[in-house]
């Protein structure tokens, strides 16, 4: 499934779009997903490319993150 974000948006705008896409995930009945992949292009306010760096002035091409934070409590079923 893909799901695409058109236009140009602050983080938190960004941020508040993608929560609200929970909602469609209920309406289609998707509990559970895997290996999801976000692309997006870091802009300026005019919509003109900018390109985040290092502290050292290389290129920041991406990251992995390891999911949500998972308190130990969910692991003994507290």
């Amino acid at each position: 499934m893909r799901v695409k974000f058109q236009g140009i948006y602050t983080i938190d705008e960004f941020f508040q779009a993608l929560l609200e896409q929970r909602e469609r995930f209920h309406e289609l009945g998707i509990k559970n997903i895997r290996h999801a992949s976000l692309y997006y292009q870091p802009v300026d306010e005019f919509g003109d490319p900018v390109t985040p760096r290092h502290r050292n002035g290389d290129p920041i091409d991406g990251w992995k993150n390891k999911g949500p934070y998972k308190s130990a409590a969910t692991d003994f079923g507290l």
